[in-house]
């Protein structure tokens, strides 16, 4: 139990539930600020997303069967490999694409395209994060894209993931709990406070996205995701 007499692992459960709602309008308002910055083809993005959105609904399922201290510490592993990972080759960018922003799409990409998706969509479920913090990592070490290539791609794939792995959520826990607010393991409270502030500031990130420095973008990034792997397993 907590310190208001909640159970932990239910309360967890509804963080990570309410964070995936917030992700869905947060990265619906993002990918619209980015497409209207740069105009960016977004194909690539629609593809990732629709084997996403299937990755996504799996890993929804497994995370509200899953014990929650499990993921907690699957997760903060998971962040700092990635970090280490992106923070030393933040210099290093691949010459050759396996699957480029523009594609004109044939069997290998497909492939390429449905591993990606529905590998990401699983984790993005399974750890309520919305995928952008995996596939970007991946599109910018394995794949070769610039860092703005990246994120605006990412934020086509979030939007649609998201819905897969907040279905489960949504479902789950109906009429068990006596919780206000609560639908499933979503706080619909928590939800309409935060994007009233997250939305409006997708606008600046776009903004910004497209002025700082590549090599920097991956830098904070990756500081960013050790801090949250620190803290999920509790030495912060």
């Amino acid at each position: 139990m907590n310190g208001d007499g909640v159970d932990s692992a239910f309360a967890l459960k509804v963080s990570l539930g309410t964070s995936l709602a917030i992700i869905f309008p947060t990265a619906i308002f993002s990918s619209y600020n980015h497409y209207r910055n740069s105009k960016f083809d977004i194909k690539l993005g629609m593809i990732l997303g629709c084997f996403g959105l299937i990755g996504g609904l799996f890993g929804g399922l497994t995370a509200v069967n899953t014990d929650s201290e499990i993921l907690r510490s699957i997760l903060g592993t998971v962040f700092i490999i990635i970090a280490l990972n992106m923070f030393f080759k933040s210099g290093k960018t691949s010459n050759e694409k396996i699957i480029n922003e523009n594609l004109n799409l044939n069997l290998k990409e497909l492939i390429y395209l449905s591993i990606l998706g529905l590998g990401v969509g699983f984790l993005s479920g399974l750890f309520s994060l919305g995928g952008g913090i995996f596939i970007v990592p991946i599109l910018t070490i394995i794949f070769g894209f610039s860092m703005i290539e990246a994120i605006r791609t990412s934020t086509i794939f979030i939007s649609i993931t998201a819905i897969g792995g907040l279905i489960p959520y949504l479902l789950s826990n109906l009429g068990m709990n006596n919780v206000p607010f609560l639908i499933g393991y979503v706080n619909i409270l928590y939800l309409l406070i935060i994007i009233t502030f997250s939305i409006p500031l997708t606008y600046f990130g776009a903004k910004l996205a497209y002025k700082i420095n590549e090599n920097l973008l991956k830098r904070i990034l990756s500081l960013f995701l050790i801090f949250l792997a620190l803290k999920l397993i509790g030495i912060i």
